[in-house]
């Protein structure tokens, strides 16, 4: 496996890689890998030659002061870079490449496409935008980087897959996105990375977000959209941040349940201010 920091040498050798004519898979991360990021890995070596995974810290790049951001990547460099490393090595990834925040964002154009969503949830949810421009900024410049032919992204992260599916279309790149299914634990609860900040109380109480859905999915008939959110709350052994029920292909905010919708969901467990989760379910 080659581990690449320098954005110039990933910029080299992905054009080497289109010389020779190789499929390049894209998966993005933001470190602290899983199973479920592996789950990632293994649909893109099923359909690309080389698969980069990218680990980008954009969130804490944009949300801290600049010491603020140094003492959090030097705390995953000496508690999770290794681990990333050796789990990537396992799971058969060709490159892992890890730039720094500092040369990804240093002096680059400003992003002139309208992505709605995001200022959307933006100005809703100041303290839990699933979604940012910044984020979506970073995904431009790693596309232009890594030069994929296939992202994948997993189902459960769905605003940031909507935003990243608008700006592939709005930019032109020729770059088929796959979406893979959300992997969970066996009694339901979605791989994530903040998981590991729940106490074992916790983690038993978020088996209820899962279970909940799975209930909603299977209901032969769907009342009102205050009705299904209400039962959810009801259900959910956590603080309910938000519930969105929207259409799948435009994540549109529904009246009811009459086409293919999603259920999206955020709560908190103790000192974990939110964990995200997702299903999809049909009108009746």
């Amino acid at each position: 496996m080659k581990i690449i920091e320098s954005i110039d040498e990933m910029r080299e050798y992905s054009q080497q890689l289109k010389r020779e004519g190789k499929i390049i898979g894209s998966v993005g991360t933001e470190g602290e890998l899983h199973k479920g990021h592996m789950h990632l890995v293994d649909v893109a070596k099923e359909n690309a030659d080389v698969v980069v995974l990218d680990l980008l810290h954009t969130l804490d790049y944009f949300r801290c002061s600049a010491e603020k951001y140094k003492t959090q990547l030097k705390v995953y460099e000496q508690d999770y870079l290794e681990k990333d490393i050796e789990l990537c090595k396992l799971n058969n990834v060709d490159v892992f490449f890890l730039p720094s925040m500092n040369d990804l964002f240093f002096d680059i154009p400003p992003l002139n496409i309208s992505i709605p969503i995001i200022d959307r949830l933006s100005i809703a949810r100041p303290n839990f935008p699933p979604v940012c421009m910044e984020f979506i900024i970073a995904y431009r410049e790693m596309y232009n980087i890594i030069l994929p032919d296939v992202a994948v992204v997993g189902q459960k992260d769905v605003y940031q897959n909507f935003a990243i599916k608008s700006l592939i279309k709005q930019l032109g790149f020729s770059i088929k996105v796959i979406t893979a299914p959300t992997v969970r634990d066996s009694n339901g609860v979605a791989l994530s990375s903040r998981n590991r900040f729940l106490s074992q109380d916790d983690y038993k109480n978020v088996i209820s977000i899962y279970q909940t859905l799975h209930e909603v999915s299977r209901w032969s008939i769907y009342p009102s959209i205050s009705k299904i959110k209400e039962h959810i709350n009801e259900r959910i052994t956590g603080i309910v941040n938000w519930i969105d029920i929207c259409c799948v292909e435009t994540l549109e905010e529904l009246d009811s349940i009459d086409r293919k919708s999603v259920i999206i969901i955020n709560v908190g467990f103790g000192d974990m201010d939110f964990l995200y989760d997702a299903i999809i379910i049909e009108p009746r």
